[in-house]
């Protein structure tokens, strides 16, 4: 079934058989809408006597996928999708700026390079692991010191060694829904067949306060819910 190049064509889609002996499967699925370039479906069967079989079922798979429009239409990261939401989404300024603050400090150092086709429930469950472990990201390995200041300095009392704080659990829930809300777009824009903040399992809720907040705590919570509220509203 082979040519002289090694492929072997269809009317739709390829499999390609490598110097390695592997099959590469490529299916076309459309132009990706942020690069303009064409965007493929590939999966690389490892080389044995089934090899032809499982090339022939990973096409019928990529081609159902592009027929019924559940494939990845882009090959975007989640920085890019992140860009676009934030250009088209309708909030109040202050919000927005909350939104930005969380995803500079958390969500683009960790997540942003990512493709958002690659994005799962794993990978956002293991996110979420990190924050609660540290809120500067180190996964409970850093071993460095704190500068009181950057650039040459005597070190004081100041300069201490990096002590893990995990992030608040309220904070990691509204890193969840800012970033539902991106992907629920991401899924209406037919970037991604699903959103995967759905099926991870959601942050914790902050454990109960026995004790009645103060004056400037009440106020902070007023301003949580109103946060968690915008969210929804944008979504």
């Amino acid at each position: 079934m082979g040519t002289a190049n090694g492929r072997a064509k269809r009317q739709r889609g390829e499999i390609e058989e490598l110097p390695s002996g592997s099959l590469r499967v490529k299916v076309y699925a459309g132009l990706d809408p942020i690069t303009k370039k064409r965007h493929y479906l590939t999966e690389t069967i490892p080389p044995g006597p089934t090899a032809r079989k499982e090339a022939e079922k990973a096409r019928t798979r990529f081609l159902a996928q592009v027929d019924e429009r559940r494939n990845p239409r882009t090959r975007a990261t989640v920085d890019q999708l992140l860009d676009r939401w934030l250009e088209v989404l309708d909030v109040e300024a202050s919000t927005r700026q909350g939104y930005v603050k969380k995803l500079n400090k958390h969500v683009r150092p960790l997540l942003g390079k990512l493709p958002v086709g690659r994005l799962d429930a794993e990978t956002l469950e293991s996110f979420y692991a990190v924050l609660r472990k540290c809120r500067d990201h180190c996964g409970g390995g850093r071993k460095t010191i704190e500068h009181r200041k950057v650039g040459p300095h005597e070190c004081t009392d100041k300069c201490r060694p990096h002590e893990c704080k995990p992030l608040a659990p309220a904070s990691i829930r509204q890193i969840h829904w800012i970033l539902s809300g991106a992907l629920n777009r991401a899924v209406r824009w037919r970037w991604i067949a699903v959103n995967p903040a759905d099926q991870a399992e959601k942050p914790g809720m902050p454990q109960p306060n026995p004790h009645p907040p103060t004056a400037p705590e009440a106020a902070r919570l007023v301003t949580q819910s109103a946060f968690h509220i915008a969210v929804s509203r944008a979504c």
